[in-house]
């Protein structure tokens, strides 16, 4: 018997409200598991960012984001360095200081949150608009490879305090917008949209024109001479944003400094000779390595073990690069040819700067692990998913494949629980500061003194606030605030009384300063005393008033009459 049309139409009806169902629980489950997944790898990370000391660098953005997190938005008095993190970092701080309250573990909660970010913010800029088990593998495969970071070479630079990886972070939610955009929703607005996230990470880091304003002005520009410009006026709207943006950046800082905001100091930097080409391709060649969690740089044994196995994830990195730059001119991924110009681009500007000198220099370069995660998702999961379809039986090639990614996921994954097991280290002065806090008041010690960079502002940060150190340096005029990472409000004798300073016997700072340039500076001291490898020296003055105080200072309006 025939069955009539409104019984069919009913039952595919009611077949096509069980699929939605399906589909919205399917989706549910993967929101939950992703963040079940996420909060789990957070307490990794947390764990693995603690075996790196804690220096005075990150203990500064520490103290900013207090300062902020206390009324003083535009940081009024500090002097910083060309990168800020003004608007990435430091508002992630302020809810980490705001929760825990200000310590040294700051910078190890807020390091191991940017880095989850980062590994999420991967997968799913992986995934593009796949679905099923090719977006799961693209996914599988970018997260893998970000998914344990080296103790020693890899979290010094990823998981170590607020630096350019953390710039990736809103890059890669920009990317995302964009990718979002591409395929059929081309509205006016999406550009804006862009051009307004490139300025507030411009504001914060100058090395997204590197990693993002140029590489989207070339791949629009290519675009939009490839399809004419009269169709291509969302490449182009994008290419005008970024430049845009850049434009903007730089007026928003000197914006916030005309309001009474941060002083950044100039971008020291330039171009080497081809002498030093080398030199510098070696220490490029030893971050990548790093940041993939394949360096050599190691100790012996099961360190050594993980780091060979991790050049897999290099391997699939390069892999992805490459088949990116071959399909360039025919892809229609646009995501795969930004990332691609941005490596090299970012590349080439490391190669050609004069300004890395140190493995710490390769901080520069930090984007090219979650780009070339990215690209080995977007290049290598179809290739994946291609191995075996419906019906199909796996053939020799696709076992061996299968087999041998399942041992590199494996092989990560213990190197991750062996990271999480080593033992933390407290912050670089750690003992320096519970001893300035027990001693404060039976040797007549002032809250704060004097110290070299090294020591001040870590110091500070390990006693939480309650007492520390302030950074200065010693020049041909004297002693003055410095060199960076410093705020003048806290040289002001009006202000401030400080009448001891600490000097580091085991020179291992950059900008020491020693016993006698503190004599040279503010006469014999009241009293010395040893406690562990420092020096402390007081006075019955106040040694704010032997201080010089420089530009900073006049600018700021806060010289001492």
């Amino acid at each position: 018997q025939a069955t009539s049309p409104s019984t069919v139409a009913e039952t595919q009806a009611a077949g096509t409200v069980a699929d939605e169902g399906r589909r919205r629980w399917a989706r549910v489950w993967w929101i939950v598991g992703g963040v079940l997944l996420s909060a789990g790898l957070f307490v990794c990370y947390v764990h693995v960012s603690r075996t790196q000391r804690v220096e005075s660098d990150g203990a500064s953005d520490a103290l900013q984001a207090w300062d902020m997190l206390h009324g003083h938005l535009l940081l009024r008095g500090w002097v910083i360095p060309d990168v800020t993190f003004y608007l990435t970092e430091l508002p992630e701080y302020m809810l980490v200081v705001l929760f825990r309250g200000l310590n040294a573990d700051v910078l190890h909660v807020a390091a191991a949150f940017t880095y989850t970010l980062a590994v999420a913010g991967a997968a799913l800029l992986a995934r593009g608009r796949t679905r099923g088990r090719e977006g799961a593998l693209r996914m599988l495969v970018a997260a893998g490879i970000m998914l344990a970071p080296q103790p020693g070479p890899g979290v010094f630079l990823l998981l170590f305090q607020a630096d350019h990886f953390g710039t990736q972070v809103p890059l890669l939610a920009t990317w995302l917008i964009l990718d979002w955009a591409w395929y059929g929703r081309r509205r006016w607005w999406v550009p804006v949209v862009i051009g307004v996230l490139l300025t507030w990470i411009g504001i914060s880091d100058q090395i997204v024109s590197f990693v993002g304003v140029i590489p989207l002005v070339v791949v629009c520009g290519l675009r939009a001479w490839q399809q004419g410009l009269r169709a291509a006026w969302f490449e182009l709207s994008l290419a005008a944003a970024a430049l845009a943006s850049f434009v903007m950046a730089h007026a928003a800082v000197r914006v916030i400094r005309y309001l009474g905001g941060y002083r950044m100091l100039p971008l020291t930097s330039g171009v080497i000779s081809p002498g030093e080409l080398p030199a510098h391709a070696r220490l490029w060649l030893r971050g990548v390595l790093g940041l993939f969690g394949a360096s050599f740089e190691v100790h012996p044994g099961l360190p050594l073990a993980f780091a060979a196995l991790h050049l897999a994830g290099l391997a699939l990195a390069v892999a992805g690069f490459w088949l990116a730059v071959r399909k360039f001119h025919r892809d229609d991924d646009v995501i795969a040819q930004l990332l691609a110009v941005a490596i090299v681009i970012n590349s080439l500007a490391f190669l050609a700067s004069s300004r890395p000198g140190a493995y710490w220099g390769t901080r520069e370069i930090a984007g090219l692990l979650p780009m070339g995660a990215v690209l080995a998702g977007r290049m290598i999961g179809p290739r994946l998913a291609a191995i075996r379809t419906t019906g199909q039986k796996l053939g020799a090639k696709s076992i061996l494949a299968i087999g041998t990614l399942s041992l590199v996921l494996a092989g990560y994954l213990t190197a991750l629980a062996w990271a999480v097991t080593r033992p933390p280290v407290p912050a670089d002065t750690q003992t320096l500061a519970t001893w300035l806090q027990a001693q404060r008041a039976t040797d007549g010690l002032t809250s704060y003194g004097l110290s070299d960079y090294g020591l001040a502002n870590t110091t500070t940060l390990a006693a939480g606030g309650t007492v520390g150190l302030r950074p200065v340096i010693s020049t041909r005029a004297g002693i003055k605030a410095g060199p960076h990472e410093y705020n003048t409000t806290w040289y002001t004798p009006a202000r401030h009384y400080m009448n001891f300073a600490v000097v580091r016997v085991v020179r291992g700072d950059a900008y020491p300063v020693s016993r006698k340039e503190l004599l040279k500076a503010f006469g014999p001291p009241a009293h010395e005393f040893r406690y562990d490898h420092y020096l402390i020296m007081t006075w019955h003055q106040n040694l704010l008033t032997g201080l010089k105080h420089g530009a900073a200072h006049k600018r700021a309006g806060l010289s001492p009459p």
